[in-house]
């Protein structure tokens, strides 16, 4: 694996781990541990008596600042070397200005304190940046020079499979935006039980119970995309070699995050359950993009360009 291939690939797991990050903020109460931006109780650094929460804030914006600084330089590697593709260079270069747009979102989310619609926003606009860099770090995989040849035509399976994970991908957002909403809103706990609302299957005249349901709604009727995505999958894991994987991994994240929402319920939303809900939503984004890069895109060499290929370098 090549250098640029190595910073994309490391700007998403960075980026995970900045969601993760994300939700421990909002889990532990710390959203406005500083209330000012871009200072945190007007110094660059928070003092060390005002209890956990100004850390962990701070914790997470030097955190976003790092993967920001991930994200310019994949941008700039992509087009000093993968000028030959168009989707890999503009989809690092349009994630420089959507990080500046997801700080500015932060910024917002401490002067407003924390509105719903601007956290929810937040965390839907991360996925898109996730996304965004999974087309970029697969992209430059495909897009590479020295697999050229090997990479440039997809079979029709796999452009079903990567059709398959685009839908499943176009209705992700939906149901992601409404969860943060709730969750920030105050409606997580508006229905104290599961998979029943207060022993009903709908919801009663309350704003918040509703809220709650749509998501679980939403959530429930996911499963009509990716239980085709998952079984198509599975069943071209002969001819696919990444097939099985996809599979595996939508179809065990997908479980598991139903379980874990189950759980938050249950066990009225604890800080690793409410992280974990998160973390596990933004693997499965990722696996899903993931599949659609693989599947959807093959490079396509424009004869009047010259392949840059990267000095000194091994190809795994």
């Amino acid at each position: 694996m090549k250098t640029a291939q190595k910073v994309a690939f490391t700007t998403c797991v960075a980026t995970l781990v900045l969601i993760a990050i994300g939700v421990w903020v909002r889990a532990s109460g710390s959203g406005l541990g500083c209330p000012d931006w871009p200072l945190c109780h007007g110094q660059a650094v928070p003092p060390g008596d005002l209890g956990h929460e100004p850390i962990i804030e701070f914790i997470h914006r030097v955190a976003a600042g790092a993967v920001g600084i991930l994200i310019i330089i994949t941008a700039a590697l992509a087009w000093i070397y993968y000028r030959h593709s168009e989707p890999v260079l503009w989809s690092a270069t349009a994630n420089v200005p959507l990080v500046g747009l997801q700080g500015f979102l932060g910024a917002i989310t401490v002067w407003q304190e924390l509105p719903p619609e601007v956290v929810a926003t937040h965390l839907l606009l991360a996925m898109i940046i996730l996304s965004l860099l999974a087309l970029t770090a697969f992209g430059m995989y495909r897009a590479d020079p020295d697999r050229y040849e090997q990479n440039r035509k997809r079979s029709p399976a796999e452009r079903n499979l990567g059709r398959l994970a685009v839908l499943s991908l176009l209705f992700f957002p939906l149901v992601l935006w409404i969860g943060g909403y709730m969750t920030e809103s105050g409606a997580a706990t508006a229905c104290s039980g599961w998979p029943l609302c207060d022993g009903h299957i709908l919801p009663a005249n309350d704003n918040q119970e509703i809220m709650h349901m749509l998501h679980r709604y939403l959530a429930g009727l996911y499963v009509l995309l990716l239980a085709p995505l998952s079984w198509f999958a599975w069943k071209r894991r002969q001819e696919i070699a990444w097939a099985s994987t996809v599979a595996l991994s939508v179809a065990g994240l997908y479980v598991v995050q139903v379980f874990v929402g189950a759980l938050n319920v249950w066990f009225t939303f604890p800080q690793p359950l409410t992280i974990s809900h998160t973390v596990i939503a933004a693997l499965l984004w990722f696996a899903i993009s993931a599949a659609a890069v693989l599947g959807y895109y093959a490079p396509v060499r424009h004869p009047e360009r010259t392949f840059v290929t990267e000095p000194n370098e091994v190809t795994a």
